[in-house]
């Protein structure tokens, strides 16, 4: 019998972290024993926990085809499709009062509960059970810890307990993962604090770290799209919940504006306005509100990318008779030509290294797929050679796949390719699919899709399973789509 301390993290809104003492005592008994968990707001008892990482049920499935296990050291393959979702229970988070004691008037645990449970679902990796089945309420789940006999009986893998409170103007929301068939967590519980306006925010987090931990992976659910919303005769710049949530409008005028396009570190947006009369990029300052042309070249200004460490960016600039690539100093230095060709060069993306550039050109007679080197232009190599359109490339943070729009017989899909230009394949079979956009971990493509007089964003797996709307209130259309980083 001994006594260990666990650390959890308390995590503020843009990520500030704050260790705390997660456990003030813990009593074991062998490989089951009975854990006494002291929070500032009660005390929490529970049988049956581990001293290892723990794997749930479906997830040894992944072991056998991907050799690894699934939390920690799990790297799943993300270009195999057809798993089948994971039976997970997500109960309400308890709402305590500030003597630790349950609090039936609350309502933000239920609240987070609905984002979280959302956010899950709509990965296609989980399959959140019907509420009405739970045998245990929420109160019983958070104050004597899970029944695991009976979670198993209504067909849980799977089990979320959490609590929430405020503090000074702050919600802190506390969770455990629980593996039901092991009968033992999956990791520590941890703790996310936030402004309590930023509920969303908090709600989001917990659904990224339950996705990593049973995944392997990183999640993408604390992340922002912006794109271009239009109603009517009107287009504007906007920013949203990558769920469709919190949307705020940046300009709201008629002035036209195209592919904004996410820093790397997410705080700001290269965009195409023109608001000065000839097409101009700018930059815009997420945190400020400060606004920056990128130049003010004669001719095309157009297909601003950035580099993955912020100081560049690669442009197409019609400045010299016909479209090329250049790259220029996000700051103002020199602009170095990269391409040189009688035919168009454009839409530029850079290799999650920065090493290489990803490009547009018709010099072989119709819109193809090339890469080249970032530094000079060099080592120019196509990639795509099925179809007589195939435009618009993406590279994947993770490097793995290009995305990219292939045409064809009047459809126009969405399609992914390796670097080397193997393993080409369609994702998506519409009419109009367009412009194609990387989640943060590289495991969802989000793009627009023109259907009649409608232009909408949907979501689709990189195995090309799981198409979903992206649901936008007050019936806007959305086009340009960019997938922003993690938001911490």
């Amino acid at each position: 019998m001994g006594q260990v301390s666990l650390t959890g993290l308390i995590m503020g809104r843009w990520g500030s972290d704050q260790q705390f003492d997660f456990f003030k005592e813990y009593v074991r008994n062998g490989m089951a024993g009975i854990v006494t968990c002291r929070w500032g707001f009660g005390f929490l008892n529970w049988a049956g926990i581990a001293m290892k990482k723990l794997r749930i049920a479906v997830f040894s499935l992944l072991f056998l085809v991907y050799g690894a296990p699934a939390y920690g050291a799990l790297s799943i393959d993300i270009t195999k499709g057809g798993l089948q979702p994971l039976p997970i229970a997500l109960s309400d988070f308890v709402d305590l009062s500030p003597d630790g004691t349950a609090s039936p008037q609350g309502t933000s645990g239920h609240r987070i509960n609905e984002v979280v449970t959302a956010d899950l679902e709509r990965s296609g990796l989980f399959k959140p059970l019907d509420p009405a089945t739970f045998l245990q309420t929420p109160v019983e789940l958070w104050q004597q810890g899970p029944n695991f006999r009976g979670w198993r009986l209504i067909g849980a893998d799977a089990v979320v307990s959490g609590a929430v409170h405020e503090k000074d103007g702050k919600l802190i929301a506390d969770f455990f993962l629980h593996d039901v068939y092991q009968g033992s967590l999956v990791g520590k519980g941890k703790r996310f604090t936030a402004p309590v306006r930023d509920w969303r925010h908090v709600a989001h987090r917990i659904a990224d770290e339950i996705y990593t931990r049973l995944t392997g992976e990183s999640g993408y659910f604390t992340s922002r799209i912006a794109f271009v919303a239009n109603k009517g005769d009107m287009k504007w710049l906007a920013l949203m919940d990558q769920d469709g949530a919190n949307r705020v409008d940046l300009t709201r005028d008629r002035t036209i504006v195209l592919t904004p396009r996410f820093a790397p570190a997410g705080e700001q947006l290269f965009y195409l306005s023109y608001e000065r009369g000839p097409p101009r990029i700018f930059r815009w300052d997420l945190y400020t509100g400060k606004r920056t042309i990128q130049g003010d070249y004669p001719g095309l200004n157009s297909a601003p990318a950035w580099s993955p460490d912020g100081r560049s960016m690669a442009v197409t600039l019609s400045m010299d008779g016909n479209s090329e690539i250049y790259l220029r100093d996000i700051h103002g230095g020199g602009l170095r030509r990269l391409t040189e060709n009688s035919a168009i060069d454009t839409s530029p993306s850079f290799s999650p290294d920065g090493s290489q550039i990803v490009f547009n050109s018709d010099r072989g007679g119709s819109p193809q797929i090339y890469v080249m080197d970032a530094a000079d232009g060099g080592n120019v190599r196509r990639l795509t050679f099925e179809g007589s359109y195939n435009a618009a490339p993406c590279w994947s943070p993770r490097g793995d796949y290009i995305a990219y729009v292939s045409g064809g017989g009047g459809r126009f899909r969405i399609s992914v390719i390796d670097p080397k230009g193997q393993n080409s394949r369609a994702l998506t079979d519409s009419w109009m699919d367009e412009s194609p956009t990387w989640s943060p971990n590289g495991r969802v493509i989000l793009f627009s899709r023109q259907a009649g007089s409608q232009t909408r964003l949907y979501t689709v797996d990189l195995t090309g399973h799981n198409e979903r709307l992206v649901s936008l209130d007050d019936d806007l259309n959305g086009s340009d789509p960019s997938w922003s980083p993690l938001i911490r």
